[in-house]
Formats: C-alpha cells, sequence, structure tokens
C-alpha cells in the first residue's frame, strides 16, 4: 500500500456551506468549521438521539472506543473542545440547521454531557478499566478541558446528579497511571479541571498528589537543550507532532486551567514551550502546508491548537499577523486537498479523498481525525483582536532559504524561498514495527512531495532510506 504524490494529494476541495451571517470576521476560520460541524450534527443525530455517540458513514469502528451501544464515542469527545470554545465564546449563531433540523449549539454540548456520563443511558460511554491503560484516558483530557471552558454556560444547567455522573466518569479515567509517555498529559489536565471544578461545584473533586506526579514524569521526557522539545517515551528517543498536539497544547490546557497555582511548574514547562514556539513557523511551507512525518497524520490542523492557546495565553513571541497568516493558509491549504468529505459529512480517514488508508494507523478510527477540532480553540480569541484584524504577514520560508537545527532531537528543518517547500531532515528517528517503520525512518520529508508506505514486514520501500536487503529472504 503506498502514496504517491498524486494519490495523497488529489481530491476535490469540496463545496464549501454558506456560513450564516457573523459578528465576528472569521471567513476562513468558518469556512472549514461550519461544514464540520454541520456534518457532525447530521451523523450525530442519524446514530442516536441522545448525541452522545456518532458514527460517520463507511468508518472505522474500534471496540476500545465505543460506547456501551457499540457506536462510537471519540468522534463526540473530540467535537467537545470546539463546540465549547464557540459557546464560550458568545458568537453567532447559536443555531444551526441540519438533518432537516435545527439544533442550538449549546444544547449540543449539553445532551452529550448529560447522556455519556449517565450510567443509565444506552450511550453511556462506560467506565475506563480499573486495571490496564485504556483509549478514554485520553479523551478524558478534552471532555474536561471542554467542561472548563464552557462551564458557566453548561454546569448550572446540568443537575447535582449530572455533575456528579460526569465526576464519577473523569475519576474513572484517573485509576490507572501512564506516565511512560505523552498519556501523563491526559491524566494531568483531568485532574486538574476537577480540582478546579471543586472549589465552585461540590461534586468534582480531583487529586493534587496525582497530577504532580504526572508533572514529574513529563519533565523527565524533555531533552536537554534549547529546543523545548520532548521525546514519547522515558525509554528511547521519539520524536514527531505529538510536541506540537500534547506536549504543547495540553501543557496549554493545564496551564490556563491551574497553572497560577503551581508557580515552579509552571516556570520549567513555560521556559521550554518558549523555545519551542520561537521556531514554530520554520515548520510551515508557504502554500500553509505542514511536512507529513510521524503518526497520526489524520490530525492534521491539530498542529495550530498550541499556536492559538499560546497567543490566548500571550505566550506566543511573534506576531499576530505571522499567527493568523499560518492558521489560514494551514486550514485552507488541508481543507483544499479534500480533508473533509462533504457527502458523508466528514473528515476522512484517508487524509484526501483518493489517499489510501495506509496513512492510518491501527488505532485510528471514524471519531480520530476530530482531534484536530481542538485547534478551534482560536474561537476564544475576541473578534476584535488583532489576530483577526491584522495584516497578515509573510512566513520565514517566503523571506528567505533556511536551515534551522534542533540539537535535541537530531532534526534540521530546511526551508527554500524560491519554491515555498520545507523539508524535515533526519538523523536518529526510526522505528522497527512496519505500521510506523516508514513514517519515522526516511532520511528527509518534506511539504511538497509525500512519501511512500508499505505497511508489511516482507516488503520496504525505497524513497529517502538506505534499505539493507536479503535477496535470499527478501
Amino acid at each position: 500500500m503506498t502514496f504517491s504524490r498524486r494519490s495523497l494529494f488529489e481530491g476535490a476541495a469540496g463545496l464549501l456551506l454558506a456560513a450564516p451571517a457573523r459578528s465576528a470576521p472569521a471567513p476562513f476560520a468558518d469556512a472549514v468549521f461550519f461544514p464540520i460541524l454541520e456534518g457532525y450534527l447530521r451523523n450525530a443525530a442519524r446514530t442516536s438521539p441522545s448525541l452522545a455517540v456518532c458514527d460517520f458513514p463507511d468508518g472505522a469502528l474500534m471496540p476500545g472506543s465505543t460506547a456501551r451501544s457499540g457506536k462510537t464515542y471519540d468522534s463526540v469527545s473530540r467535537m467537545m473542545p470546539a463546540l465549547a470554545a464557540w459557546v464560550a465564546s458568545g458568537r453567532e449563531p447559536r443555531r444551526i440547521r441540519a438533518a432537516g433540523r435545527e439544533f442550538v449549539v449549546e444544547d449540543v454540548l449539553l445532551e452529550a454531557f448529560r447522556n455519556a456520563f449517565n450510567p443509565a443511558n444506552p450511550d453511556y460511554w462506560r467506565a475506563a478499566p480499573a486495571d490496564h491503560q485504556q483509549q478514554l484516558q485520553v479523551e478524558s483530557s478534552i471532555v474536561a478541558w471542554a467542561l472548563y471552558v464552557a462551564a458557566d454556560q453548561l454546569l448550572p444547567r446540568l443537575t447535582p446528579s449530572d455533575r456528579a455522573n460526569i465526576q464519577n466518569w473523569l475519576a474513572s479515567c484517573t485509576r490507572v497511571p501512564v506516565r511512560n509517555n505523552n498519556w501523563a498529559w491526559f491524566t494531568a489536565v483531568n485532574q486538574a479541571v476537577r480540582i478546579e471544578l471543586g472549589r465552585k461545584w461540590k461534586e468534582f473533586s480531583g487529586d493534587p498528589a496525582w497530577m504532580i506526579d504526572d508533572l514529574k514524569a513529563l519533565d523527565r521526557m524533555a531533552i536537554p537543550g534549547d529546543d523545548g522539545w520532548y521525546t514519547d517515551s522515558i525509554r528511547e528517543e521519539v520524536y514527531d507532532y505529538y510536541n506540537f498536539w500534547v506536549f504543547a497544547s495540553h501543557y496549554l490546557y493545564w496551564n490556563r486551567v491551574i497553572g497560577a497555582q503551581y508557580p515552579e511548574w509552571r516556570r520549567r514547562f513555560g521556559a521550554r514551550l518558549r523555545r519551542f514556539l520561537e521556531r514554530t513557523p520554520y515548520f510551515f511551507a508557504a502554500n500553509g502546508s505542514h511536512v507529513l512525518f510521524g503518526r497520526s497524520l489524520i490530525y492534521r490542523w491539530a498542529v495550530l491548537t498550541p499556536l492559538v492557546l499560546a497567543y490566548q495565553q500571550k505566550l506566543w513571541p511573534h506576531s499576530p499577523g505571522l499567527l493568523k497568516a499560518i492558521v489560514r493558509r494551514n486550514l485552507e491549504y488541508l481543507w483544499s486537498a479534500g480533508a473533509f468529505d462533504q457527502d458523508r459529512g466528514k473528515l476522512r480517514e484517508t487524509l484526501t479523498a483518493s489517499g489510501s488508508r495506509g496513512i492510518c494507523e491501527s488505532y485510528i478510527d471514524n471519531g480520530h481525525p476530530y482531534w484536530g477540532m481542538q485547534a478551534f480553540a482560536l474561537y476564544l480569541i475576541p473578534p476584535s483582536d488583532p489576530f483577526w484584524t491584522a495584516p497578515e504577514e509573510p512566513l520565514p520560508v517566503e523571506k528567505q532559504s533556511y536551515r534551522v537545527p534542533f540539537a535535541g532531537p537530531k532534526m534540521l528543518l530546511a526551508g527554500d524561498r524560491e519554491t515555498g517547500e520545507v523539508r524535515w531532515i533526519h538523523s536518529i528517528n526510526g522505528h522497527n514495527e512496519p505500521d510506523y517503520r516508514d513514517k519515522y525512518s526516511k532520511f528527509a520529508y518534506s511539504s511538497h512531495f509525500p512519501w511512500s508506505i508499505a505497511k508489511t514486514k516482507s516488503e520496504c520501500v525505497w524513497d529517502a532510506a538506505l534499505v539493507f536487503r536479503n535477496p535470499a529472504t527478501g
């Protein structure tokens, strides 16, 4: 199973739904958000009246990501942060038409929280197991974050029993520590939100000692030096976009929720984040793409999440105009590459219309692509902010060619001003498992030219790699 340049990026852009009239100057965000929201509502309503689960047509199902009813829950959990940002921002419209009916966005979110965690509901997500790690722990972090963001709108409308159900479910996701990779951020954010909500709502409580142990584990994954990067393993060097869409983004969740109460931890993680953000603009090509490398690439614009969160927290070290250019171009590039299946109303598991599912890992189901919806935390930026109103600025690759070394992960970013291409050059990264080998083991990955994949033990592909092959055995 391989990707050619043509097959990975070819595909129709899909027709955008006309976004309703709005008070906020956000046309580039709305042009992506509203079609995704309409498709989500269409499929969630078809899947169940509870709005606590959502199966997308022809989508992969994973037993670990289904509710009691056998229907997908991570499609809902991963929409929650975007819905919460919209609700908390107070933006219009509040009502969205989909599947022949009208939905109030706040009520959609409310029903999901009310039903997903109710043990009496057929679509109950179930408690996380007490004896091993499980996908629910991952989702609990963004469930908690969404609840925190929209707490003023949601919690007064939920009954004490509803709130207790949410607390019990979140607590079930912090019974098994997972502190050997990025998962430690999931339980740290879960605990932080429950601690903070407990200050006002008696149903909620968290464990500060557990949270600190998570932070200690994450601190050990930091790479010495001035790059601000983390390895996604306590045992080996593994670098990829999880530095964007967990290590950076979830620190910023934690920081907004509870960071002020832990100044030493804020200082330690915050210093690394600032170093990380200084170089993030170099990852983006002139056309808005970012280099496809590593796993979970169907998360798409999740790479933007820590950028907009940092901007909100006044930690973005560049101009509003540069951030706006990065965000708009990245959303529009991936959208035009066919990220969204208009007919089925879903983000594609294959990344593009004519792409291969070889881009997916074994854990990817039909809800997984919606991890990228965390980037719509951008709606928490006020409409009058310069992020929305300032002129866009050129990206670094448009100003000059560059070679930017990363001493910690032993990588190099190479940008070409003439072509707008960015290449990510590796020296040590690698992975022997067929599911990951081609995503990590090539010498260089390009923003403009996708690579080939062969997810079998008996064959390998030859692009951008040095391969030693035994002719007798293959």
